[in-house]
């Protein structure tokens, strides 16, 4: 599977700068302060603050990790590679996915706390999980074809707002459900069906958008 190379080329070198993952940690925690000490009750609106913390946050990862090739013209190096269109996407997707997951290990039992959340942790950091494994896989999806754009940075949120918004109010009612101490299956499968769709459109108009 080469494009996993693709992927492990991408974190040794996030690993090596931190760059990346720096400035996520950075916005998500000031964000996180932020909403912590604006907002009276913050518990009450988890799920929301959660999701918009992680929507921008994604936002500053998924613009650096792939529309970057585009910017530093490393795409025409990656597209004379063996790699086919569907196995850089598959690779970003991978790159990206890991990061986003790093990113709620990291804040998300920060918000719990700050936020003073009563309900399940672990039932909710695993519905959350999910979601956010599906926001990033659809996200990074879509991505490519905003590619070609000169404003790509400031249109790929507002493009793809409208996209991800079924999958954003299945997320806050999932995780709602997984406070309460069950997991809400029927949103699960959808957003994990959603996502997959997406993907599958994908890898079909990859050859013409990458």
């Amino acid at each position: 599977m080469r494009f996993l190379e693709l992927a492990k080329k991408d974190l040794r070198l996030e690993l090596k700068n931190k760059s990346n993952i720096s400035l996520m940690l950075l916005f998500s925690l000031t964000a996180a302060f932020l909403f912590s000490a604006s907002i009276t009750e913050p518990g009450r609106i988890f799920s929301p603050l959660l999701l918009i913390i992680f929507f921008l946050t994604g936002m500053l990862g998924y613009s650096a990790s792939f529309l970057k090739e585009y910017d530093s013209g490393t795409i025409e190096g990656l597209k004379a590679s063996p790699l086919t269109p569907q196995e850089i996407i598959a690779g970003k997707m991978v790159f990206n996915l890991f990061l986003m997951l790093a990113v709620q290990t990291f804040i998300f039992p920060i918000c719990y706390a700050l936020f003073d959340v009563e309900g399940n942790f672990a039932l909710a950091f695993t519905a959350f999980a999910i979601c956010n494994a599906a926001l990033s896989v659809t996200i990074t999806s879509l991505s490519p074809l905003l590619s070609h754009s000169r404003a790509r940075e400031m249109l790929l949120p507002v493009m793809l707002f409208p996209v991800i918004f079924p999958l954003i109010n299945s997320t806050v009612v999932a995780v709602n459900a997984a406070l309460e101490g069950f997991l809400d299956f029927e949103r699960i499968l959808f957003v994990v069906a959603y996502s997959g769709i997406i993907l599958s459109l994908s890898m079909i108009t990859a050859e013409r958008v990458v």
